[in-house]
């Protein structure tokens, strides 16, 4: 039987008895009666090792079986771990909102109906992201058999259906050309944005260590999704105008990378005063658009996109003046 660190089961009297055990304290577990292997044994030693390991001293033990205890079991759990550093920070952030509204809560007195009343009065988008968020901790409960059943299951909602980031059409590309010419910090974020299809987040950190041969290579912060961008003659002089030594093709006055929201905020200020709508998203957009009528295929396109699925690739292309498009992107090159 494999051994965890500080995990104490003791038999007494025929029945099981675990703690975590650590220095002068003694922590219940509070799955008494289960034989040490049981998943849920593991489970709960594992969100107390993990409280120990990588939270603030003294952070308190949540009393056994209620939701901030359930959140902390889900969280040492297989699939917390997986999720991308940014979906993290968004759903710890929403989870977090939970646990000080209805973190002493049973988990067991948690309904459906519970559920859809707390989503119905926040509605939208929120709502939606809150259902993404607490799905996967109640789903993991109830596989290792804390709960009966998951109180999700069933729960759908609708997301408000909106047009997206508009892509950048070639009259404001041209505009933004014209308001901002080469040399200026503003074209370099868009000719970067534009030649590599590169998402904001990613943009910021996109290097000469990037560079593989003829090609750049990227993973996505946002999906982990290798992405691998030809080295087209456009997109090379791009490249030569920033520094041979750097942390990043774009800079600050000091010499580091933009922060993704610095990044942001500078190309919509940068698009306001061109009198344009599009923003960076916008620029992925026209990447795909622009390969489109090279003749690449959509599969081509979503490997150089970085995209997890080709319904993206074919909703980004669609409807799009292409035959200006490239046209105009030649012209400028």
């Amino acid at each position: 039987m494999r051994k965890y660190p500080y995990l104490r089961s003791k038999r007494r009297r025929g029945r099981w008895f675990h703690t975590y055990r650590r220095g002068d304290r003694e922590i219940s577990l509070g799955v008494h009666g289960l034989h040490p292997t049981d998943p849920q044994v593991i489970a709960a030693w594992a969100a107390e090792h993990a409280r120990w390991e990588f939270s603030p001293p003294d952070t308190p033990t949540p009393s056994p079986e209620t939701f901030a205890w359930g959140v902390d079991i889900y969280k040492a759990g297989p699939h917390w771990p997986t999720l991308s550093a940014e979906t993290r920070k968004n759903r710890e952030a929403i989870l977090r909102r939970y646990v000080r509204a209805q973190g002493a809560r049973p988990l067991r007195t948690i309904s459906t109906a519970d559920i859809e009343a707390a989503l119905s009065a926040k509605g939208g988008n929120a709502a939606a992201n809150e259902l993404k968020a607490i799905r996967p901790v109640f789903a993991h409960l109830a596989k290792i058999k804390f709960i009966p059943r998951d109180p999700t299951q069933g729960i759908a909602i609708e997301r408000p259906k909106t047009k997206g980031h508009p892509t950048a059409s070639s009259a404001e590309i041209a505009k933004f050309q014209e308001r901002w010419p080469i040399g200026t910090r503003e074209r370099l974020i868009f000719d970067l944005a534009l030649y590599t299809g590169a998402a904001r987040v990613d943009l910021a950190s996109l290097g000469r260590r990037n560079i593989d041969g003829g090609m750049i290579i990227f993973e996505r912060h946002k999906t982990g999704v290798e992405t691998i961008v030809p080295l087209t003659h456009e997109l090379r002089a791009v490249i030569a105008r920033t520094p041979d030594i750097a942390p990043a093709f774009v800079l600050t006055s000091r010499g580091k990378p933009y922060s993704k929201e610095s990044l942001g905020n500078i190309f919509r200020d940068a698009a306001a005063a061109a009198g344009v709508n599009f923003r960076l998203h916008g620029l992925r957009k026209a990447f795909c658009v622009y390969w489109a009528e090279q003749g690449r295929s959509t599969h081509q396109i979503a490997t150089m996109a970085g995209h997890l699925t080709l319904k993206e690739v074919e909703r980004y292309t669609r409807d799009a003046d292409r035959k200006r498009m490239i046209q105009l992107l030649v012209e400028s090159s």
